[in-house]
């Protein structure tokens, strides 16, 4: 059975010291089957660290160090690209000069503020604060400059995951219109949707919320990714299994994983 891990971050990140090795080594442990480094890049963060592209050169060193190294498990080449508008233009020039084998887009950046840091909430209650952040996601997939870079919406709640409210959950019944809204978008534009599973521990389920997974099906979605957010060795793999079995009772028949940005679908059942 395939376990893929499509959401990992290493020393290339600016958050993250795990080494690329032991990030292989510990999803090989934990019976990852598919991996795929996505480092940051938020060009225009309001923190300096992530307002930049990490070390492509050297990535691509490292990756093809460690397919030659560990060939039982696939090793991809991705990225985590932060949307923010003012910066869409800059981004999709950086991407359009390098080649991965998948490419996620984030929403970490709400009103000029990381919505995971506390700071973000100025006041607001949970509604507004989770509106914004769904509007922002719109923004981000029926920006057009970035519709040809990337290849799945990263998870879709992350707000949930700066834990500001006593109940962060974040269910489709929150926003129905503006969440359809935004699957058919994705869904229109021959995207996907990622199942990250740093949620559970972080939010109290995974995102999005299987409620939102249900639905995305419903509508149509057919590619789906899955990923834990490791920024840490004991973090890689974590959940996974878990994921595929939520991604299941919502109907799904396939996972996704991407080589070159093309998709394969594989089976679960």
């Amino acid at each position: 059975m395939i376990l893929p891990d499509y959401h990992i971050h290493t020393s290339y990140s600016p958050d993250s010291t795990m080494a690329p090795e032991e990030a292989v080594r510990a999803a090989i442990a934990s019976g990852v089957t598919d991996l795929c480094f996505t480092e940051h890049m938020d060009l225009g963060h309001h923190m300096e660290m992530y307002d930049q592209a990490p070390d492509f050169v050297g990535m691509e060193e490292t990756i093809s160090r460690l397919r030659e190294k560990y060939p039982k498990i696939n090793i991809g080449k991705g990225i985590e690209v932060g949307y923010i508008s003012e910066t869409a233009e800059q981004t999709a020039g950086v991407l359009s000069g390098q080649k991965f084998d998948y490419v996620l887009l984030s929403i970490h950046c709400v009103a000029g503020l990381d919505c995971g840091l506390p700071e973000s909430k100025r006041g607001q209650d949970k509604i507004t604060a989770y509106q914004r952040y769904l509007e922002t996601v719109y923004a981000s997939v029926t920006d057009n400059r970035l519709t040809a870079y990337y290849d799945c919406v990263s998870h879709i709640g992350y707000i949930a995951k700066g834990l500001h409210y006593e109940d962060n959950a974040f269910p489709y019944e929150l926003f129905p219109e503006l969440f359809d809204q935004i699957l058919k978008e994705i869904i229109k534009r021959g995207k996907g949707i990622e199942v990250n599973t740093s949620g559970i521990d972080r939010g109290g389920h995974v995102l999005p919320h299987p409620s939102i997974i249900r639905r995305y099906r419903e509508l149509g979605g057919r590619i789906i990714t899955i990923g834990s957010d490791a920024h840490k060795v004991q973090s890689v793999g974590a959940h996974i299994k878990e994921a595929v079995e939520i991604i299941k009772k919502a109907g799904f028949k396939e996972i996704t994983v991407f080589q070159k940005r093309e998709p394969r679908f594989v089976s679960i059942l």
